[in-house]
């Protein structure tokens, strides 16, 4: 995720100091080849951390067997085709894929990797980005879903979370272990801790429970800054510590920034255990280098892995089978429960990052929760800002002076529009500033960001000796914020506030020119424009909520890019919250260097930092996922995803449903109903989702026959990736057993089956159906009585009644009479009324 204050990316400039590759190979490109023959785990039908469990010797002896075998087979193939020097492996793939990272020297090599027989794909490297005090409440675990599980002191325990990302700060609150109730050392874990002099030993301390860091790949690009980014699993940007506290992070630990404290944060399940996989760095990564953290998570055994991070560039040919999703189904072969970051490409249509069917895709949205500067003219007026802010002194109002009139004398007109930016203290008059809330304009294409700007207007007012500072958008502005924008709040060390809103921008100028007395040159007489800056650091609650942000990446997604036909298939899966969320940080951290916690007491916190984006909605729901996992630890990963898909919420807290800002249906709209292609299933809700009534089941190799399906698949790519055979029965892709109905293509009539079974006790279901647009919907039977443990099949017939040619939604709710609801989108495109 990049880190976003509103729709903006915010990192500080930085100069890279680089790692060089071998002189060799240094200018050469990077390629992921894939070689037929299976992996590991398409061989072993048990989870990594069962074989822990059980102590099965055999079955580790064979893994380790086999990956040696395959290691040998790489490099016997390289050696065999390439000259020495010519290239260097950078990684095998073992575990959930059989195949490796290399570096060519040149693009000559490729075509003779790619036409041997015995390779089965080769794909070019690809860059990935990055893509809390009160969500438990929000999200009802604190304290009823904790009390499924034995109340927050036991929420997650001995549940491991694998969390892909930027490293930990092993250092923080959110990741101690000196509670009162220590974290136990797991033995199977005790090799799986990189120390080195970053990342100490004793950094693995039973709460990070095991720690690696992959770097080939970017090393191999020229691309790692040795300053920064640390060659080892020490967090030198903040993002992955942001996640691990999200999902895992202590409970009941202060939120304390610049001697404020803004709460106690806790992860969703406090009581599991962090495995870290360092695999991107605070300016990106690369693919060989994610591919090898989720291939070693795997095998080190992680129950749940949470992935904030996605490519840059958009799939090619079918999704599905890139290299980053067949690995991940060979995870979900292996029964780790896969969280992934939609994405923050949103609102534009077919915007995911996310795909596979076998992965739960997480959209970003808004708690009801802000923080809002309050700033109260001289005329009586209220307007509002953003950031965290302890306000100007006595309640009393202070004169304003607008940058543009706070210069010294020399400074020239063609300087001044530049200067009025307040990112220089040198032209201003520290005379005529001091005293009074100084007012500088904002654009957007400021060299180095909003951060750099936002910092050194900051500078800028502190050097001068301004009782405050406003941030406003000029009215000669080419480009402004929608009044709708949202951006995250930062602290100031001063009175200060960011005015996002044009409007209120208008407002602040307005009353500065009316009450500024100035001659006929046009030089000030008299500060007469006042205002104050309340305290913003007390959050309020007047929001709607959920509400899918607008950033969150849209579907739907494509089955093939090159015929651009669409998947039966509904992405995102699930919302979240992710806008301004309070997380871990690291003060070796920059993106978001205003954050720097300054502890009030020795049990204070070292940093915490307020992001958004759907890197943090997709650790709130790895950590309710890992609670699913300790309340009932024999469920298959397709159980616990259709328990937070079929539970989710379609509502909002005014009993509205759930709406989007610039929704899939509607994108120029500001605010609207949110749909699948939004929102997914819904909100997630933890409480529900541990009592789900019904659940739809998917096995792997339900998910194989889907990809056997897929146009523009090749079944033997398809065998060969997975290591498993194409059934006999010619399935269409939207009777995989999911918990939702996808048809991209309605011609006629189509008969959609879904098998359901019953985890509860024996109850009887009714199903009622909102019909979309255009679509008939008969469903068999309407009335059942699910025994517990019992299949029973339900047959559901689309007819198109008009031809749409477009996506329209509707749902089926199956309510028990026993309380339980099971809720079922459906997504519909009827293409033609006859077939």
């Amino acid at each position: 995720m990049d880190f976003l204050i509103g729709r903006l990316v915010l990192a500080l400039a930085m100069v890279a100091v680089l790692v060089s590759a071998d002189d060799d190979v240094d200018a050469g490109p990077v390629y992921i080849v894939r070689m037929k023959g299976h992996p590991i785990a398409a061989m072993i039908d048990k989870p990594v951390y069962a074989i822990n469990e059980e102590d099965d010797h055999e079955t580790r002896d064979f893994v380790e067997m086999h990956t040696a075998s395959l290691r040998r087979n790489h490099d016997a193939f390289l050696e065999s085709l390439l000259e020495e020097g010519s290239y260097e492996k950078l990684y095998s793939y073992t575990y959930l894929m059989n195949g490796f990272a290399v570096k060519l020297r040149d693009e000559v090599h490729v075509d003779s990797i790619r036409a041997h027989p015995d390779v089965l794909s080769l794909e070019h490297e690809v860059h990935f980005r990055k893509t809390t005090t009160y969500t438990p409440f929000f999200l009802g675990l604190d304290p009823r879903a904790w009390k499924n599980v034995g109340t927050f002191a036991k929420a997650g325990e001995d549940i491991v979370i694998g969390v892909l990302d930027t490293g930990i700060d092993p250092r923080h609150p959110s990741f101690a272990n000196t509670t009162s109730r220590p974290y136990s050392f797991n033995r199977h874990w005790e090799k799986v801790c990189a120390a080195s002099p970053t990342f100490p030993k004793g950094s693995c301390n039973g709460k990070i429970i095991g720690a690696r860091h992959f770097s080939k790949g970017i090393v191999a690009a020229n691309a790692f800054n040795a300053s920064n980014d640390y060659d080892s699993p020490l967090d030198g940007d903040g993002h992955g510590s942001h996640t691990s506290s999200v999902c895992a992070g202590n409970n009941g630990v202060y939120v304390s920034v610049d001697k404020y404290i803004y709460g106690r944060a806790s992860g969703m399940a406090p009581r599991a255990r962090i495995a870290v996989y360092k695999v991107i760095y605070r300016d990106g990564g690369y693919l060989s280098d994610v591919l090898a953290g989720i291939d070693q998570a795997v095998q080190d055994g992680v129950h749940v892995l949470s992935i904030s991070l996605g490519a840059t560039s958009g799939a090619y040919g079918v999704p599905f089978l890139n290299s980053f999703d067949i690995m991940m189904l060979l995870a979900f072969k292996a029964n780790v429960f896969i969280v992934h970051a939609a994405g923050n490409n949103g609102p534009a249509a077919f915007s995911m990052n996310s795909f596979g069917p076998w992965v739960l895709s997480v959209a970003a949205g808004m708690t009801d929760r802000t923080y809002s500067t309050p700033i109260i003219l001289g005329n009586g007026q209220w307007v509002y800002g953003t950031g965290l802010t302890a306000g100007t002194s006595a309640r009393k109002l202070y004169p304003l002076i607008y940058s543009q009139d706070a210069y010294i004398a020399g400074v020239t007109s063609f300087d001044q529009e530049f200067y009025s930016y307040c990112s220089d203290p040198s032209p201003f008059n520290k005379t005529l500033v001091s005293g009074k809330i100084l007012i500088c304009n904002f654009v957007d294409y400021f060299s180095g960001g909003a951060v750099t700007q936002i910092e050194g207007a900051l500078a800028t007012a502190i050097a001068t000796g301004a009782a405050g500072l406003l941030i406003v958008f000029p009215t000669s502005a080419e480009k402004t914020p929608t009044k709708d924008t949202v951006f995250d709040p930062i602290p100031f060390t001063i009175p200060a506030s960011f005015v996002v809103d044009p409007n209120a921008s208008a407002l602040i100028l307005q009353h500065y020119n009316e009450k500024t007395v100035k001659d006929s040159k046009g030089q000030v007489l008299r500060f007469d424009a006042q205002a104050r800056i309340e305290d913003s650091r007390h959050p309020l609650y007047p929001l709607e909520a959920p509400r899918v942000a607008s950033y969150s990446s849209r579907g739907p997604v494509y089955a093939d890019t090159v015929t651009s036909l669409v998947a039966d298939v509904m992405k995102p899966d699930v919302l979240a919250p992710g806008n301004q969320i309070w997380g871990a940080w690291t003060p070796k951290g920059t993106d978001a260097n205003s954050f720097t916690g300054k502890p009030v007491t020795s049990a204070s916190c070292r940093n915490f930092a307020m992001l958004s984006g759907t890197s943090m909605a997709t650790p709130h729901v790895a950590g309710i996922a890992a609670l699913l996992i300790q309340k009932y630890p024999r469920w298959r990963a397709s159980t616990i995803r259709s328990a937070i898909m079929t539970t989710a919420d379609n509502f909002d807290n005014r009993d509205r449903w759930t709406r989007a800002e610039q929704p899939y249906s509607n994108s120029s709209q500001a605010i609207g109903r949110a749909c699948p292609f939004d929102i997914g299933s819904g909100a997630i809700n933890a409480t529900a989702a541990l009592d789900p009534g019904l659940v739809f089941d998917v096995g792997f190799q339900d998910y194989v026959d889907f990809l056997c399906e897929i146009p523009g698949a090749d079944q033997n790519s398809v065998e060969y990736s997975t290591g498993a055979h194409c059934g006999p029965e010619n399935k269409n892709p939207s009777d995989l057993n999911m918990p939702y109905i996808t048809v991209a293509n309605l011609i006629g009539s189509r008969v959609v089956q879904r098998t359901v079974v019953n985890l509860g006790g024996e109850e009887t279901y009714n199903v009622t159906v909102r019909h979309p647009a255009g679509v008939d919907v008969s469903v068999k039977p309407r009335v059942f009585k699910a025994r517990t443990g019992k299949p029973v099949v339900i047959n559901v017939t689309l007819t198109a009644t008009q031809t749409n040619q477009q996506f329209t939604f509707g749902y089926m709710i199956w309510d028990g009479d026993k309380g339980h609801s099971v809720r079922v989108p459906l997504v519909v495109s009827a293409n033609s009324m006859s077939g």
